[in-house]
């Protein structure tokens, strides 16, 4: 897009499927000679005269590329082919204005096609679902309907009153809704895969089945964000990660980052034998009560200490993730009292709340973010059969930014995972090298054109190189 197109655009009415093609034109630069015209011409008649101009312009709230159907290499194979000439996938790109929104549908041609296009009110977040991932027991109800494209506008389709509080399913393909989901409080973001629709509001998270959208399981235990990201998520392929408000000893993972203000998983277990002492402490404490004497050494205060541990009040910078296929139905409550069930990993994360993360492709990486933006911790989550007690959370990297606090906006992995992209509110993009496995980024494991692990030599023994040479030079 040029520099005209991402700020303003002619107002449009609604068109639900689209039609109007935009050819490509060259980026042109204005000199100050030129802008300094351009400005006069536009603002100098409107001082005396006190009229707009004839062709009204509106601002564009916010911008976004989207992963789709249309341009998943996965379920294209045509994408598949390795250095071809006209057969990248196109780029999907949705643009929210001040009354409503458009899908854009850009080919490698530089033809920008309008697909969708909606103006009833401002939107706050939209989505275009993926086609679901079907089963044996599996039935899409709305296979004729696809692709859906899920809106939260600040009116719902059905005149709801409370503003942000519905999520209405369009279909890309005839331009309907086909169904609205409604909530009593704001929404603030949307997320989805192939298995779910992911409603995010202040405190809590509702998951919706994607082929019938109905409700599969809601989270009510999120520590809110003072930040653009109220309450941040990430939802890979099939996990869910969230910020939750309490840290419960028995499911926390082996890892994380932490703190002074939180103890580590060594520091737990060697808690746990000083909470044995000083259990047998008061059992002593109980029977000379009753007995009469009291033994030496054993104050009130220590009693009062004691019994207020025991307590799990709300600590920020908490991470719990859950898999999405095998979770049960209904509320997620991760409590001492509740199993494992579902339950991925449990971690603490930061000393202060998480505003961000984002997980990787494969969903084995996740990065994560407070609310300072001084430092970026990456993990990688090494999942148990048995619990999430017993599952190992690697602290691969702390990426630092810099001493001023900052909000982070978006964070985002590259899709060969050696690269980390986090965008701040003051307009700055920070790109860090990572690798997927840790270990030092060198000019051998980023200078490649694939990923290497920087301890293995097998792609020199086997002779592959000599081999990739030899075709090359043929070629």
């Amino acid at each position: 897009m040029n520099e005209t197109m991402a700020t303003d655009s002619p107002r449009r009415p609604s068109r639900c499927t689209g039609g109007v093609v935009v050819r490509p034109q060259a980026v042109t630069e204005q000199s100050y000679m030129e802008s300094v015209v351009t400005f006069l011409q536009d603002v100098v008649p409107q001082a005396y005269s006190g009229t707009p101009l004839t062709e009204e312009k509106e601002k564009i709230v916010w911008v976004r590329f989207e992963n789709a159907d249309l341009n998943d290499t996965s379920r294209n194979l045509e994408f598949h082919e390795l250095h071809s000439t006209g057969n990248e996938p196109p780029l999907l790109v949705m643009i929210g204005y001040s009354d409503g929104m458009q899908v854009w549908g850009i080919p490698i041609s530089g033809e920008a096609q309008e697909l969708f296009s909606v103006r009833h009110g401002p939107v706050r977040a939209a989505r275009i679902l993926p086609a679901p991932q079907l089963g044996a027991q599996k039935c899409d109800n709305f296979a004729e309907k696809r692709p859906l494209l899920g809106v939260c506008k600040s009116i719902g389709s059905s005149g709801t009153t409370p503003p942000y509080c519905c999520v209405d399913l369009y279909s890309l393909r005839t331009g309907e809704m086909v169904k609205s989901i409604q909530f009593k409080t704001p929404i603030y973001d949307l997320h989805c895969n192939k298995r779910i629709l992911v409603v995010v509001l202040q405190e809590k998270i509702a998951a919706f089945d994607s082929c019938t959208f109905t409700k599969k399981f809601f989270v009510t235990s999120c520590y809110p964000c003072p930040g653009p990201n109220m309450n941040p998520i990430a939802l890979g392929s099939r996990w869910l990660a969230y910020a939750e408000n309490k840290l419960i000893r028995c499911h926390q993972s082996r890892g994380g980052a932490c703190g002074d203000n939180i103890q580590s998983y060594t520091a737990t277990v060697i808690s746990a034998a000083k909470t044995l002492k000083s259990g047998l402490t008061m059992v002593g404490k109980v029977v000379t009560q009753l007995t009469g004497t009291l033994p030496s050494g054993v104050t009130d205060d220590d009693i009062a200490i004691h019994c207020n541990s025991r307590r799990s009040p709300l600590v920020p910078g908490i991470i719990t993730v859950i898999d999405t296929e095998t979770v049960g139905e209904g509320q997620v409550l991760v409590s001492e009292d509740s199993d494992s069930d579902g339950i991925v990993a449990h971690f603490p994360a930061h000393e202060k709340p998480v505003c961000c993360m984002a997980f990787n492709t494969s969903g084995m990486l996740l990065v994560t973010t407070d609310t300072l933006g001084h430092d970026f911790h990456v993990f990688q989550i090494l999942t148990h059969p048995w619990s999430s007690s017993q599952c190992a959370v690697h602290h691969l990297y702390t990426l630092h930014r810099g001493e001023t606090e900052a909000k982070v906006q978006d964070i985002c992995f590259s899709h060969d995972c050696r690269w980390v992209v986090v965008s701040t509110l003051r307009g700055t993009s920070h790109v860090f090298p990572i690798n997927p496995y840790g270990g030092q980024p060198c000019v051998r494991t980023h200078m490649s054109p694939r990923v290497v692990n920087r301890m293995s030599r097998f792609q020199k023994s086997a002779g592959l190189e000599e081999i990739e040479q030899e075709l090359t030079s043929k070629q």
